[in-house]
């Protein structure tokens, strides 16, 4: 690998020893923007080396764009990251330690400071891409371990296997309310001005199984769901009749087949109700249970553990002190993810190290993800990316293309996904719903289409009065047809950092960037959270 050390302020983190593979350092730049990791793909080619004097100079350095333009996966924390098929050689050519930022100048020529220069333009994932690599990272793990639980128990659970109708329903044909079973043949031509009177030779109500045919020109008085006698083809409602007990007056004419629920209308025996990684709610229960089930398998709840950093926070009931803030984002993350059926171990840490990287191990240890918030932009405090890379995470991506969330990190920890959101409250909760949340419910066992976003587009009833350069997202309420911005166009109530008009909202408004200001009436694209 490329280790690009740069200077730092700060001493070795206790028990690091000075030795460069030790907890890395916080890193001095002039330039405002963290660089992301680069993926391979994320970009076309290296710009061109400075021209050397020399032949073999050019040749050497020729090589090395080249090459790493094949071989880069990842620049994280200063380090190159390369495929395995790169020689020996080259590797021993490329391994260089440079202690001193002087030596990183943009100034002074040499494969270091083109380097840095080069990555910090490369833009954030795009919020599609981004998407797209939580939810196959979720997808390529293992399914959740099953259990069988009772039936009043697997509501909002996923089913584990597919769920079939194990026989027609109704299991015979019924009568969809009170009145006579008959012979549609014996009324033809009945009518108020010419009632046809039949004999009522049977009762049946629900539950009842009939104990013979129905004769023809007979009539048998049936009630609501229960089982039509054979013979008869068709059921008249009493109000079209005189009520009669022992014989009755009809007054209309039944077509073959009328007003008779029959037998697998509902459902038929082998239907699918339900495929695998399908949530189970009230109404698949309903069908379930009309269908005998008294269990059903399901995947076992998978645990998220939901981990605040900041020196700044408290819990809530702790007295408060001058420069503190109650922890607000551990509790509503905690909150969204017990809502869509996670179980949740919760925590805090302060702005330290070595407390997150003990925490984070607790908290993968423990749990089957884990989310934290706060520590990832280009504070002096944010270590989270350096924690990442002392965890050996394999990141997936690390910075979004959007506002809120831009800093937001993705990665896997020995097989577990690990999302590193912002600590301003909105871009926690925005990018949450947006990465998070679809990709902890693939990995919990749904299938995917359930996982995302619905995406609808709808008609603004407020605006917002800022242009987007980049990709926006507004928090906002949707309803019916419509949706609308909180704050009444105020771009204040839509910050990073503000959470009370997140309160009632349903939805994010996706404005694409190069977007102006938006006005009630106009059309927007809607992101509707997953339910």
């Amino acid at each position: 690998m490329l280790r690009a050390d740069l200077e730092t302020d700060q001493p070795a983190f206790k028990g690091g020893g000075g030795n460069p593979a030790a907890f890395p350092q916080k890193k001095r730049c002039n330039l405002k923007k963290r660089t992301p990791p680069i993926h391979t793909g994320a970009f076309h080619a290296l710009p061109p080396l400075q021209e050397r004097q020399g032949a073999e100079s050019s040749h050497r350095q020729d090589s090395l764009q080249a090459a790493l333009c094949r071989n880069v996966r990842i620049f994280c924390g200063g380090v190159l990251i390369f495929h395995q098929d790169v020689s020996a050689s080259f590797l021993t050519c490329l391994f260089l330690w440079i202690p001193a930022a002087p030596r990183l100048s943009h100034s002074r020529p040499g494969v270091a400071g083109h380097l840095e220069d080069f990555f910090m333009k490369q833009p954030f994932c795009a919020p599609s891409e981004a998407l797209r690599r939580v939810l196959d990272a979720a997808a390529a793990l293992p399914r959740p371990e099953t259990e069988t639980v009772p039936l009043d128990e697997a509501g909002g659970r996923i089913a584990a296997g597919t769920l079939s109708a194990r026989m027609d329903q109704p299991p015979f044909d019924r009568s969809p309310f009170d009145g006579y079973a008959l012979h549609s043949a014996d009324i033809a031509g009945a009518s108020r001005e010419t009632p046809v009177t039949l004999p009522v030779t049977m009762k049946l109500y629900a539950g009842d199984a009939p104990a013979s045919p129905l004769p023809a020109g007979c009539a048998a008085r049936i009630m609501t769901g229960a089982p039509l006698p054979e013979g008869a083809d068709c059921v008249l409602m009493q109000e079209l009749t005189d009520s009669g007990e022992e014989t009755v007056q009809l007054y209309a004419a039944m077509k073959p087949q009328q007003n008779v629920v029959f037998r697998g209308g509902d459902i038929a025996a082998g239907a699918v109700i339900a495929e695998a990684g399908t949530v189970l709610s009230p109404a698949h229960l309903g069908v379930l249970a009309g269908q005998g089930y008294a269990e059903v398998p399901v995947y076992k709840t998978l645990t998220v553990g939901v981990l605040a950093t900041g020196s700044e926070l408290l819990a809530p009931g702790e007295a408060w002190t001058p420069g503190k803030i109650y922890d607000a984002n551990g509790v509503q993350n905690a909150a969204r993810l017990r809502q869509l059926g996670f179980a949740v171990n919760r925590r805090h840490c302060s702005d330290d190290p070595e407390e997150i990287a003990r925490e984070m191990r607790e908290l993968l240890a423990e749990c089957d993800a884990v989310i934290t918030s706060g520590g990832v932009s280009v504070g002096q405090k944010d270590y989270l990316p350096a924690v990442l890379e002392q965890l050996n995470a394999d990141i997936l991506f690390a910075g979004v293309a959007q506002k809120p969330g831009s800093p937001m990190l993705a990665g896997k920890i020995d097989g577990k996904l690990v999302f590193c959101l912002s600590g301003n409250p909105f871009a926690a909760a925005a990018t949450l719903e947006q990465y998070a949340v679809p990709a902890l419910l693939r990995a919990a066992g749904r299938c995917e289409e359930s996982c995302l976003l619905p995406r609808t587009t709808r008609t603004l009833t407020t605006g917002f009065s800022k242009p987007s350069k980049g990709n926006r997202y507004l928090r906002a309420k949707a309803m019916g047809g419509s949706v609308t911005i909180p704050g009444e166009g105020n771009a204040e109530a839509h910050s990073s950092g503000s959470l009370s008009a997140m309160i009632g909202c349903n939805c994010l408004v996706e404005l694409p960037a190069g977007s102006g200001p938006v006005t009630p009436g106009e059309e927007v694209e809607v992101l509707s959270f997953v339910q």
